[in-house]
């Protein structure tokens, strides 16, 4: 079984990736080096140092959420030496390309955090640019490879699933602008970016529907996917698990946050942080349930099948 610290790594290291990787998106299409004169004419200026809070506090907050991602793993290994052959030893698998993208992505996104922090702000638009397309890059491969190892594993039928790595990737997606959202109201950022808040959660809105449809296709595939993933399946629907589920996954995590994003169109800040909270917990939720029931089962079926027992 899945460890606790692993449950919390898959989490806090998905929201982070998702967090930086939005936040790179974001940055790449915000306007923050547009014509003073222009701006000026349309009422749309905001500056620079506006930017600086918003993007500063961001990647600072996503850079240790994949720190502390990376901490929970490291405790879970429990030996540093296992830990460092992950880096001096390493073999084509997984873990190893996850390893480095955790740490080629917390380097790019200091650079990101230095610039805007520490007021670095005449870096050349080219190698900006090519900084932000780099943590886009490592974002995405941390975001992902967790659900492709899982579902790498044959042995536990549940995770053998190609829509595992899609729900992982949709729902580090919306942790992330979850959770950049709570940072930019949390920090005082929001009465300046209003309109770009609505927007992120207009998009976390169309995560939020996209990640209850491959939700919905990763069950169906385990009902019908043979008899020890029907039994992983049957634990969250009606099972042991299948309270945690349908609260904290499905009502709490995704179906609340999507009600609560629609009516809150005045942007209430308890209300924005409300439904982050709610949006994170779910997530957290989400992964507890896929490792709870993929493995249980499997260990079963594993020692009926040692035993000679169909």
């Amino acid at each position: 079984m899945l460890e606790d610290l692993v449950v919390w790594y898959l989490f806090i290291g998905g929201a982070g990736a998702g967090l930086l990787f939005s936040a790179a998106v974001l940055e790449s299409l915000s306007p923050h080096a547009v014509d003073r004169t222009r701006a000026a004419r349309s009422n749309r200026y905001v500056p620079k140092e506006a930017y600086a809070r918003f993007f500063g506090p961001a990647y600072g907050v996503g850079i240790a959420a994949v720190a502390l991602g990376m901490l929970c793993l490291l405790l879970d290994l429990g030996r540093s030496d296992r830990a460092l052959a992950l880096f001096l030893q390493p073999t084509p698998s997984f873990i190893t390309v996850g390893a480095f993208a955790l740490v080629i992505l917390m380097l790019i996104a200091a650079v990101l955090f230095a610039v805007w922090m520490l007021g670095a702000l005449s870096l050349p638009k080219a190698a900006a640019c090519a900084v932000r397309v780099c943590c886009m890059v490592a974002a995405a491969v941390v975001m992902v490879y967790t659900g492709l190892f899982l579902s790498s594993m044959s042995s536990v039928p549940l995770w053998a699933s190609p829509w595992l790595p899609v729900l992982f990737v949709a729902s580090a997606l919306s942790a992330g602008l979850a959770l950049l959202v709570c940072v930019i109201v949390l920090t005082g950022s929001g009465d300046e970016f209003t309109t770009t808040l609505r927007r992120i959660q207009k998009a976390d809105a169309v995560i939020i529907v996209c990640e209850l449809a491959v939700l919905a296709l990763f069950v169906a595939s385990a009902v019908f996917g043979g008899d020890t993933a029907r039994l992983s399946a049957e634990r969250l629907i009606q099972g042991d698990l299948a309270s945690v589920f349908w609260g904290c996954v499905v009502v709490l995590g995704l179906a609340a946050p999507l009600v609560l994003e629609a009516v809150n169109r005045a942007m209430n800040p308890y209300a924005v942080i409300a439904t982050g909270g709610l949006v994170l917990a779910g997530g957290y939720f989400l992964r507890w349930c896929v490792a709870e029931a993929g493995m249980a089962p499997d260990i079963v079926a594993s020692v009926m099948g040692v035993l000679g027992i169909q």
